[in-house]
């Protein structure tokens, strides 16, 4: 299966999605309303209502939405990974590695905050790798805050994004202080907007019902269960980040600084999803920048059978844990 996605081929959105539809099965086998915690963004609570108003469909159309939305980010992420050359050759290993560890655990295969957050993400990611050959980022950077700021209506823990993509945009490219600034302005102008609605219909003391953020740990969960996602989801990443270092002395600066933007999000998404009321959903935020090093993993490991085997042992905990564990039990029964 790896063989199919080492090297890039125009086959491969046909054989991804065939991957995809795999692994996603259960989306469509159990279709479930999502459940919008009161402490999600104000905007994500009013679009998924708002779809929820529209048909008796709606369980379908979720799982529809959400495994589109999984698809593209999966493309994407490939065509980001080879247009900036984060490896020595054209691969799509990222796509098949996010779309197989988004289905590690069900609750990052449904309709979600973090769901959306991801593209937001990817939209970041990019601005900040084309930023490098810009002369003149002042406008992309209003955008890019401008961005973050409606990311918070979406899911409050995206604020903690903004210091990320700060400190990768000057591991990137030297800053001037007015340009961090605009940024900022970006990022408080969705803020702006709401206070005036809400002094205008005299609602000002409802402004800090918008922005909960509260701090919780995870609730347990079986230890065969969470034993087996460390495994699969940690083992890849080590190796993955140690064949980066050994890799690192042949790339390009602007790639060597690219790979410290991804550890760096993946520094900040491991403890956003803390400052919400479901942090285990919001760990598929990790999903891209881990599919980046196990994409590496994949693609630079030199004794072919352990990435092989290591894969079979994914997609075989994949398919137990969507069907017998903690998610839809669809078809062995309760």
């Amino acid at each position: 299966m790896i063989a199919l996605f080492y090297k890039k081929s125009p086959y491969t959105p046909v054989l991804l999605l065939i991957f995809a539809v795999v692994v996603k099965l259960p989306l469509f086998l159990a279709p479930t309303l999502p459940v919008v915690d009161k402490n999600e963004g104000i905007l994500f609570g009013k679009i998924t209502q708002w779809i929820i108003a529209q048909t008796s469909l709606a369980p379908l159309l979720f799982s529809l939405l959400t495994f589109l939305i999984l698809f593209a980010q999966a493309i994407y992420l490939n065509y980001f990974f080879n247009r900036h050359r984060m490896t020595s050759r054209p691969t799509d290993l990222p796509g098949m590695a996010y779309i197989l560890g988004t289905s590690l655990l069900p609750t990052w295969s449904i309709w979600s905050a973090p769901l959306l957050i991801n593209l937001l993400i990817l939209f970041l990611l990019a601005h900040l790798f084309e930023s490098y050959s810009l002369a003149d980022i002042r406008k992309p950077l209003f955008n890019r805050g401008l961005a973050i700021g409606l990311g918070v209506f979406i899911y409050p823990p995206t604020i903690w994004l903004a210091a990320w993509f700060i400190f990768s945009l000057l591991i990137i490219r030297p800053v001037k202080i007015q340009e961090v600034l605009i940024s900022f302005l970006g990022l408080l102008t969705p803020i702006y907007f709401l206070l005036i609605g809400l002094f205008w219909t005299d609602q000002l003391a409802q402004f800090s019902n918008y922005f909960i953020i509260p701090f919780s740990l995870p609730t347990t969960v079986p230890p065969v269960w969470f034993g087996g996602l460390l495994f699969i989801l940690l083992l890849p990443f080590l190796i993955g980040f140690y064949q980066i270092q050994d890799q690192v002395r042949k790339m390009l600066i602007q790639v060597r600084r690219g790979w410290t933007v991804f550890f760096m999000l993946l520094l900040f998404g491991f403890f956003m999803p803390l400052f919400s009321t479901a942090p285990y959903t919001g760990w598929m935020i990790l999903l891209i920048p881990l599919s980046a090093y196990h994409a590496s993993f994949y693609y630079y490991t030199s004794f072919r059978i352990f990435p092989l085997l290591f894969f079979w042992i994914s997609f075989l905990f994949v398919l137990l844990n969507q069907y017998t564990g903690s998610g839809g039990k669809v078809i062995f029964g309760p």
